[in-house]
């Protein structure tokens, strides 16, 4: 399944993506006019073995630390029905749907290994996350 890795995280090196280099001021600014982080919840259904899938999201995750504007991600997996969640913090919506439109779905959408792809976006409640001590 080497291949499959590939279709996963190639995309992620291109170092011709917008999406990890240095900021620019224009994507400064648009973080200001958008300043309120955002969660992305993303789901999907994995065909390899569940090692197989583990080793490649260790790989992918260096990656995608490499985003501009993803603060973290939370990985996790159910192993009995072969479903993988992620929960991602991006700094504003611009730089998520930036994620979404320019990484995400060019990778995925060429992933054969990946299957029922599910995607949502949410606005942080600030004051009752930083009571709960919510790492934002």
């Amino acid at each position: 399944m080497a291949i499959a890795i590939s279709a996963i995280t190639g995309w992620l090196l291109d170092n011709t993506s917008p999406w990890i280099k240095p900021q620019s001021n224009n994507q400064a600014m648009a973080q200001t006019i958008t300043n309120s982080m955002r969660i992305l919840q993303i789901n999907f259904k994995y065909k390899t073995s569940t090692a197989e899938f583990k080793q490649q999201m260790l790989e992918h995750a260096p990656r995608l630390a490499a985003v501009q504007g993803l603060r973290w991600k939370i990985w996790s997996i159910d192993e009995i029905n072969r479903e993988a969640n992620g929960y991602y913090l991006f700094e504003n919506e611009i730089v998520l749907n930036n994620y979404l439109d320019n990484v995400f779905f060019v990778g995925m959408g060429n992933n054969p290994t990946v299957s029922n792809i599910g995607v949502k976006k949410f606005e942080i409640l600030q004051e009752p996350t930083a009571i709960t001590r919510g790492p934002i």
